[in-house]
């Protein structure tokens, strides 16, 4: 008679079985929607016992690589990340990590972010960039200033036209507007941090990258000193 799978062998199992999962999905080219097999199919396919396959299904569910309907099975879900991210930014400040560093995570990929705008040469975004930023500096306000903020670094993420990174940044610039302090400008500063945003959009025209990054580091180094 086999000795009963103790606890470390089933995690191990488990993991397999996951593994397994993932390269059935990529090994038949899977994509949003379609469906996986069903449980009773997989515990053929891989020799193991349904609970097993049941773990790794619910652990590929909570990682949010697929989704179940009830009586209907497992299909896969659209790519997204903010899950994952959350959660990992979540432990991060948890375990004592500091505004600075995602204040520079920021930074890094904003510049990024503008090498690739220039490399997609899209004059027509440039200057839909440039000028919301020119009407964002005669509009807004010192209340109304964090919000507008924001929206121009998102607007000039989303410019790369780059859907994961789109994901990954807008992650990264939500969780920095939620853990930051509030930003307490005059009528005056903040009508200078919008100047920055016109200035910065204006060296993308331009295509000066250099010129674009370092007012993009001012700007942001400015805010956070106010």
């Amino acid at each position: 008679m086999m000795d009963p799978i103790n606890s470390h062998e089933r995690k191990s199992l488990k993991q397999t079985v996951i593994q397994e999962i993932k390269d059935y999905i990529t090994d038949n080219q899977l994509a949003f929607g379609d469906k996986l097999p069903t449980e009773r199919r997989f515990t053929e396919i891989f020799g193991v016992s349904r609970s097993v396959v049941r773990e790794a299904l619910s652990y590929l569910e909570n990682t949010g690589v697929i989704y179940i309907r009830q009586g209907q099975g497992a299909f896969l879900k659209r790519s997204n990340m903010e899950n994952l991210l959350e959660n990992f930014f979540f432990l991060w400040q948890i375990n004592g990590g500091e505004q600075e560093e995602i204040l520079s995570l920021r930074l890094i990929f904003e510049a990024s972010a503008i090498d690739e705008i220039i490399r997609n040469d899209d004059t027509a975004e440039m200057e839909a960039l440039h000028r919301k930023a020119g009407e964002d500096k005669a509009s807004v306000t010192a209340d109304t200033f964090r919000a507008a903020d924001r929206q121009f670094h998102e607007q000039l993420l989303n410019a790369t036209d780059n859907h994961l990174f789109t994901q990954m940044t807008g992650v990264i610039t939500n969780y920095f507007f939620q853990i930051a302090r509030d930003i307490d400008l005059t009528e005056k500063e903040a009508a200078l941090m919008m100047a920055e945003h016109e200035s910065i959009t204006a060296a993308l025209i331009e295509r000066d990258s250099d010129k674009a990054k370092a007012l993009l580091a001012d700007h942001i180094y400015n805010v956070r000193r106010k």
